[in-house]
């Protein structure tokens, strides 16, 4: 599976098993970046007011965060500057 450049997530994605699997596979560095680039696509489609993409972005740093934690790493939700 290639890594996306953000993630989405819908609510019943068939495809979570898989990208689960990729986001515990993936390099601290490499987990980092991609919540990174995903809660600022978050902070984008909140100011847009497009609330559809935002659930679909929320759900993907909540699973970043998810996958990170049960490897030990804490990825803190703070606004991006």
């Amino acid at each position: 599976m290639e890594l996306p450049s953000v993630l989405t997530l819908e609510e019943d994605d068939p495809g979570r098993p898989a990208i689960e699997a990729m986001l515990r596979d993936l390099a601290e560095p490499e987990l980092r970046a991609l919540w990174s680039r995903t809660r600022a696509g978050a902070a984008e489609a909140r100011g847009a007011g497009d609330m559809a993409r935002l659930f679909l972005l929320v759900r993907g740093t909540k699973t970043i965060q998810r996958i990170a934690g049960g490897r030990g790493i804490l990825i803190a939700a703070a606004r991006p500057r």
